[in-house]
């Protein structure tokens, strides 16, 4: 996302008044938590499922599928966990960064030289920039399944060993040198994962404490909720063994370092806030995501979420300590360094990348991200899990600063053949990843009820949007009536109407919330469900009665509130109008400005803003982190990824082809299994690098000539199976592998884009309507940044290495 819509976003937070909770739904949200689907191990699921009896030995390929959709599909990926005021600080946080000091300088192609020798002065600064986590890990039994008497077999996990001891862990997490697998190899700690990732900038250090032992059973921590089907009690694990390592002794000040989430509003995340910054648990059984080993459906899946207080509305506080918890993770007895670098992303912001919703198919991200399949590669499982994505490594970036990537940013509207050179993801000696910012998108917006214009509420997280207009009413029996429609996610965000800041009954509102009791009369759910509703954007008529404020001059308040998760387009009101009696009062329409007072709402037509897209170009090999990937059949070269902040999830089965994050197949012959069915994303895109050489050999793949280059004048939307493929805009934009190593650890690419193409549009499907976007372009740059380099090579007081290595990180930003 960009600086500009990232600076809207943070202005709008940082002006939302808080919203009344309720303390009984509060407790609620941070009862039960979230599951992963992300560290799904299908494979383990089905061998619990035999060995516990549950699914023969004997059954069928269908059969196993079903068993597998019969465990997942009640499950919900997408849990609410944390009241609004503590959200709004994570999404704050969590969405906003330091990089990018272009947008934030007001930078562009017409550099002014101070900005220039800022820009630059400043991004070797950031190289340099180390980052230590410390982390408090703990080993926790429960009163009924303890770690030396767990009951697992050497059959029964990758990951089995005799004595899960402390140091096995230590080693597994800390260690500089790697730890002793099941076998006696040599493994990678997370540690070392995340110092290859980091350019050796970020330092994975702590302590393990424990085994300790829960107060209750395993089934009261890991049974699942009857409504979600996640697990209830995970959270009063966390405090529990937190807690009893106060109560041995234990000073948690060491692990309050940073403050994450910017709790106090300063600006300063480097310093103590009171709370825990990073707890891991390991618990005594296998994970539910692998099958739940003797627990079955009443183990813990491993998750990255948070605990609250009893009051529901801060972090949890910790019985003899003033430093609270608030974030952790939690991995199983058998954890591989997979999982646990997975969710430890998650606890440095990082989002999940497959198909939330773990549809047959899946999207196509898989193996090539540790934020999607790639936690599970290596042998054993998940001990040499792939890289992060293109997308994580510049939310990495930008911000925690270091050497995650050294990136070359490029805009569209001044490419023309331009020639990049590449070494590989795991290389960060020079430049290993291209971002070709794309031109700004403007969605197509549904037509108003009448006349051109309408009032929209804005679809989003963390919206608390209000458009408000003054009218005197006079006395007798005014009401208010408007056309609207409306796509809300059904009682966790809401529209309500209010009058001198007075909530006020509607012929369509509800006055029972489970989640917010005391909110009052409220709107939520889909007007497309009521009856009567008008045409196919199933406009609606709303009235509220005004006869308790006859005679009085008063603010009407349309306000719209959302979560953290989910939701739908939102609402929109046309044709507002106060009546008395039968008598038309008062009447706005948006057909003239400034008739309401907008806060978040909306003037618009039929076009509406878009957020930014662009493309990553990433050049990955079979070293280091990515070696696993051709043992799994995965093709080296050169890897385009499309990413698309207008749309908010990877869930294939509801939007195919478009995804916030995908990679783009290279090959568009699809793979087929024995019986001639086409295979799932993780298959479909094992070829999906452009590369000089053939591919290798791949079971079920007959297509195996090398594609070295694209055109999104082609199609890459697997049209014969569109969740596998991306929908692409259409804008002459080209990419070509001209030189590539045998072991695709350096490339040369030629990037090329037309300005001819500002009106071309690729649609998105929406739940209510279908949104076309166009892409428009405005040429900048020239010789005028050629200028401006010899400018500020004679004003830019350096030394001549210094000056060396200005001029090789300014030339891509110049050029471009």
């Amino acid at each position: 996302m960009k600086i500009p819509y990232l600076l809207a976003l943070l202005v709008l937070i940082s002006q939302l008044p808080l919203r009344a909770e309720n303390t009984d739904d509060i407790k609620r949200f941070s009862k039960s938590s979230p599951a992963d689907a992300g560290v799904i191990n299908k494979e383990r699921i089905l061998y619990w499922l035999e060995k516990r009896g549950e699914l023969s030995i004997n059954a069928t390929d269908q059969q196993k599928k079903q068993a597998l959709s019969n465990y997942l599909i009640k499950k919900s990926f997408q849990p609410k966990v944390l009241p609004q005021a503590l959200s709004k600080k994570v999404v704050a946080a969590e969405r906003f960064s330091s990089g990018e000091r272009r947008e934030k300088m007001g930078f562009n192609s017409q550099l002014k030289k101070t900005q220039i020798a800022h820009y630059l002065l400043q991004e070797t600064a950031d190289a340099d920039v180390e980052t230590t986590v410390n982390i408090l890990a703990i080993l926790i039994d429960f009163n009924d399944l303890k770690h030396n008497d767990n009951g697992l077999s050497a059959n029964d996990t990758d990951m089995f060993y005799a004595n899960y001891s402390p140091a096995h862990y230590n080693e597994l997490l800390f260690s500089t040198s790697g730890f002793d697998g099941p076998s006696g190899q040599n493994i990678e700690s997370a540690y070392q994962y995340y110092q290859h990732e980091s350019g050796q900038k970020f330092f994975f250090t702590g302590q393990v404490k424990g085994w300790v032992t829960a107060e209750n059973n395993a089934s009261y921590y890991g049974s699942n909720d009857e409504e979600t089907e996640n697990d209830q009690n995970v959270k009063a694990l966390v405090v529990e063994a937190v807690t009893q390592l106060v109560a041995n002794g234990l000073d948690l000040s060491p692990y309050d370092k940073t403050d994450l989430f910017d709790f106090d509003g300063d600006g300063n995340v480097n310093e103590p806030d009171g709370i825990i910054d990073h707890i891991m648990l390991f618990h005594a059984s296998i994970g539910e995501e692998a099958g739940g080993g003797n627990l079955a459906e009443d183990a813990i899946w491993s998750h990255r979420s948070f605990v609250l207080n009893d009051a529901g509305d801060q972090p949890a506080t910790i019985p003899g300590s003033e430093i609270k918890a608030f974030g952790y993770t939690i991995n199983p007895i058998d954890a591989a360094p997979g999982v646990v670098v997975h969710e430890f992303g998650h606890d440095l912001g990082l989002l999940d990348e497959y198909d939330i919703d773990s549809s047959d198919i899946g999207a196509p991200v898989s193996e090539w991200s540790v934020m999607a399949s790639g936690t599970w590669l290596g042998s054993p499982a998940g001990t040499r899990p792939s890289a992060f994505s293109p997308l994580a490594r510049d939310y990495l970036q930008e911000r925690y600063q270091g050497n995650w990537i050294t990136q070359r940013q490029v805009d569209f509207a001044t490419l023309n053949n331009e020639s990049i050179s590449l070494v590989s993801t795991v290389d960060h000696t020079a430049v290993n990843q291209i971002k070709v910012n794309l031109p700004p998108s403007v969605l197509d917006f549904p037509a108003a009820y009448a006349g051109e214009y309408q009032f929209y509420s804005n679809k989003g997280d963390m919206l608390e949007n209000s458009m408000s207009f003054s009218v005197d009413l006079p006395a007798g029996t005014p009401t208010l009536s408007m056309k609207a429609r409306w796509e809300i996610e059904q009682d966790y965000d809401y529209l309500q109407v209010l009058v001198n800041d007075t909530v006020i009954k509607g012929n369509h509102s509800q006055n029972s919330n489970p989640y917010y009791p005391s909110i009052g009369e409220y709107i939520s759910g889909n007007s497309a469900d009521i009856a009567n509703a008008e045409g196919d954007l199933k406009w609606t008529d709303l009235t509220f009665d005004l006869a308790s404020f006859a005679g009085q001059s008063v603010v009407i308040k349309i306000n719209y509130v959302t979560d953290q998760a989910e939701g739908g387009y939102g609402f929109v009101a046309d044709e507002i109008k106060v009546f008395n009696g039968a008598s038309e009062i008062f009447a706005i329409d948006g057909e003239v400005e400034n008739q309401a007072t907008l806060a978040g709402f909306s003037r618009l037509a039929d076009k509406i803003a878009g957020l930014p897209h662009y493309y990553y170009v990433q050049l990955r090999s079979h070293t280091s982190v990515d070696s696993r990937l051709k043992n799994i059949g995965y093709d080296a070269g050169v890897l385009l990824w499309y990413r698309n902040d207008n749309i908010a999830d990877n869930k294939v089965d509801e939007h195919a082809g478009q995804l916030f994050i995908g990679v783009i197949d290279a090959d568009q012959n699809l793979v087929k299994a024995s019986n001639g069915s086409n295979r799932n994303s993780a298959y479909q895109i094992h070829d999906a690098a452009f590369s000089l050489y053939d591919q290798q050999p791949f079971n079920g793949d007959v297509h195996n000539v090398a594609k070295s280059f694209f055109s999104d004048s082609n199609d890459y939307s697997s049209p014969s199976q569109p969740e596998s493929g991306v929908i692409l805009p259409k804008l002459d934009f080209s990419m070509k592998v001209d030189l590539q190593s045998s072991d695709s650890t350096s490339a040369t690419v030629t990037l090329s884009s037309s300005s001819e193409a500002s009106d071309l549009r690729v649609s998105f499907s929406h739940s209510a309507n279908d949104l076309v976007v166009t892409f428009t372009s405005s040429p900048v740059g020239g010789i005028h940044n050629i200028v401006m380099l010899g400018i500020l090579m004679i004003i830019v007081p350096v030394t001549y290495k210094t000056l060396v290595t200005l001029f090789l990180r300014l030339v891509p930003i110049v050029l471009n």
